[in-house]
């Protein structure tokens, strides 16, 4: 008996639910180019209304059935509105979103190196060279003096 009447409590407040919040079933009522009007008469005020663009979104709770076997719980739908007429409407993984798509841009840039980098860096090489050539005796000081006084010249 018990059991029964638990049963029994359980379909009668999932009933309540979709009394109070109503059920996604509605949405079989819209299509597309349907006017805002007609919307509003079918299911009557919206939750919520934001928008983006020349896009209005109706948000609306709503239980999906008024019996159901995971919980019933309320979840979001959306009816989307653009210049006065049903666009789209659903849940928001209906129609991937509710707001318009992004567009993800890749950018693929080759960085080139400037040539007074490559001269400043040819230069040091340079200049490490004739002071090996000093260092091991190859050339006098006078001369690597000289040749150092060039390569600056030159840049």
């Amino acid at each position: 008996m018990t059991r029964f009447l638990t049963i029994l409590l359980a379909f009668s407040l999932t009933g309540c639910m979709a009394m109070v919040f109503g059920t996604a079933d509605q949405l079989n009522q819209l299509s597309i180019g349907m006017p805002k009007s007609d919307v509003l008469k079918l299911l009557g005020p919206p939750k919520s209304v934001s928008a983006s663009g020349d896009t209005e979104y109706m948000q609306y709770s709503w239980v999906k059935t008024v019996i159901a076997a995971d919980a019933n719980r309320p979840g979001d739908y959306y009816v989307a509105i653009q210049s006065g007429k049903v666009s789209s409407f659903g849940r928001k993984g209906d129609f991937d979103s509710t707001k318009p798509p992004t567009q993800r841009i890749e950018i693929d840039q080759t960085v080139r190196q400037s040539s007074s980098t490559k001269e400043t860096k040819d230069l040091y090489t340079e200049l490490k060279k004739l002071k090996d050539l000093k260092d091991s005796g190859v050339i006098t000081d006078s001369e690597f003096e000289s040749q150092k006084k060039k390569l600056l010249a030159t840049q």
